[in-house]
Formats: structure tokens, C-alpha cells, sequence
């Protein structure tokens, strides 16, 4: 009959407490780095949210949109928000839905301003322009600040 050796039951327990302390290090100095890199995420993004909620854009209701022969369009834009705004699109739409892009070149707007995007003639930008406008949107770089303005033209 052979003779094994085994460990004695006290190294076996030193042993498990090391890899135990081990172990909960290294979960440690992942739950650190996670928790500063999400708390830091949070962080700037509060800071936008709060920036955009001070921003507001207004197309005149009596005087947002002009016409010269139904096709040249002009749309007047108006920041009467607490902060600059960034303006990313100006769309009209005509009585069909047909999509003529004013503008669609970034350009800031200071507390204040009232900023006339175009005039464009439609019928370059869309063949399928029919004339007249019935709706005209402007949209911001902040998601879900935007104005739409909408004609009181019966035939829209």
C-alpha cells in the first residue's frame, strides 16, 4: 500500500483566502473604474439636456413664411430662448407633402435673433413642387426643440 501525500487542511485554507482576496481586488478596481466612467457619462449629459432646455425657436405665425410666385420661399426664424440656438434644417412642405429644404447648413441663432432662411425657388430644389406652402418646420441640434409653423390657407 502507497502513502499519498495530501495538502494539510491549513495550507488548503490559506490558499482559499488568498485566491478569495485576489478575486475581490480585481472585482473592486472594476466596479471603481465602472462606476466614475458611468457617473461621469451621466454627468455630461445632464449638462446638454439642461443646455437645451433653455433653447426655444419660434416661426412667426402672422408673418414665419413668404411666397414670391409659390415658389420662391422664405421662412423668418426666431430665437426667443434663454440661450444660442443652433439651427440644423428649414423645410417647407407644399399642399402635397413635397419637401422643399430651405436650408440645411448648421448656423447659429443668439438670444434674440430673428433670421430669415432663404428665399428658394422650390421648384430647383423639388420637381415635384407644386406651389404654395401649407407647413414649413425648423429643427435644431437639439433633439426635440423645433418649431412648425402651418398655414391657414384653406386649400392646404
Amino acid at each position: 500500500m502507497t502513502k499519498r501525500k495530501a495538502v494539510s487542511p491549513l495550507i488548503a485554507v490559506v490558499l482559499l483566502i488568498v485566491f478569495t482576496v485576489a478575486v475581490s481586488t480585481m472585482i473592486m478596481s472594476w466596479m471603481n473604474t465602472y462606476t466614475k466612467d458611468t457617473t461621469a457619462g451621466a454627468s455630461s449629459n445632464t449638462d446638454t439636456v439642461i443646455a437645451c432646455s433653455k433653447q426655444t425657436v419660434k416661426i412667426p405665425a402672422s408673418s414665419g413664411v413668404t411666397t414670391i410666385g409659390n415658389l420662391n420661399v422664405t421662412v423668418y426664424v426666431e430665437n426667443n430662448g434663454q440661450m444660442n440656438t443652433t439651427i440644423k434644417k428649414v423645410i417647407a412642405f407644399d399642399s402635397a407633402n413635397a419637401a422643399c429644404e430651405i436650408s440645411s447648413t448648421e448656423q447659429t441663432l443668439e438670444v434674440g435673433d430673428f433670421e430669415a432662411f432663404g428665399p428658394v425657388n422650390c421648384t430647383a430644389v423639388n420637381p415635384d413642387w407644386s406651389g404654395g406652402v401649407c407647413r414649413a418646420r425648423v429643427t435644431t441640434t437639439c433633439g426635440g426643440i423645433y418649431d412648425e409653423w402651418t398655414s391657414t390657407n384653406t386649400s392646404c
